[in-house]
């Protein structure tokens, strides 16, 4: 007979690896929550960001790790709420399976490590080669985005843009890193930050405020990403 305190904890800390399925026998129920979760969601999210299906991708990116927790908290609650005879009917192999449950985090990792690294694919863009698909003036990008947002997100979001406009502001980000905002429409006091990675980010130190400049990124709502400086004060960084 299996535990009910162990399979509580499996499906706690593993339901979506379908943990708690394989200690109980079920191995075609642990397969298909495997498959579900770490193959099937995280091939919709690439397909989705691949092919531009929607402009912005942060919901889908959340939802990836988003679902599957819920997930890991749906099969604690379907166990806890569980009569004794219930659970008992569920054990459905005598057999030792503990080998199976090792084996369903182990490929869970696996499929973690490797859709990350699909997602990245699409995530990172070599900037320097990228063409750039429109060109804006910073004020120009401010006032569409306050104007109409999801009219200028599904004009603009993910594509690559150059942008030029007057340094207002710089600093680092705790989460995106470092970046200078652009000032926008009519004192917007966002503006339109541009941020920078790698080997881009001595170019974001020869800037200073009230800097002009030309910038090309990938965008993001009222921000750029991946950014590279290709003139300051009409003079060419490149």
């Amino acid at each position: 007979m299996r535990s009910k305190k162990v399979t509580l904890t499996l499906a706690l800390f593993g339901g979506s690896t379908g943990a708690d399925r394989f200690y109980l026998g079920q191995n075609t129920a642990g397969w298909l929550t495997i498959l579900l979760c770490w193959l099937v969601l995280p091939g919709a999210v690439y397909g989705i960001m691949r092919y531009n299906l929607y402009p912005n991708w942060e919901p889908f990116l959340l939802a990836r790790y988003a679902l599957p927790i819920l997930f890991h908290v749906f099969a604690t609650g379907r166990y806890l709420i569980m009569s004794e005879e219930s659970f008992m009917s569920q054990n459905v192999k005598k057999s030792n399976t503990f080998p199976m449950v090792l084996l369903s985090f182990v490929i869970t990792a696996i499929l973690i490590v490797g859709s990350s690294r699909l997602l990245q694919t699409v995530q990172i863009v070599d900037i320097d080669k990228a063409e750039v698909q429109a060109v804006l003036s910073a004020e120009t990008m401010s006032q569409e985005f306050r104007n109409d947002e999801e009219a200028y997100r599904k004009e603009y979001d993910n594509k690559t843009l150059q942008i030029e406009g007057v340094v207002v502001e710089t600093g680092n980000d705790f989460e995106l890193g470092t970046y200078f905002a652009l000032r926008g429409k009519d004192g917007d006091p966002f503006g339109i930050k541009c941020y920078f990675l790698g080997d881009h980010l001595k170019e974001a130190e020869q800037v200073v405020m009230g800097d002009k400049v030309t910038m090309k990124g990938i965008a993001n709502g009222n921000k750029l990403e991946n950014c590279t400086l290709l003139e300051r004060n009409g003079e060419k960084v490149k």
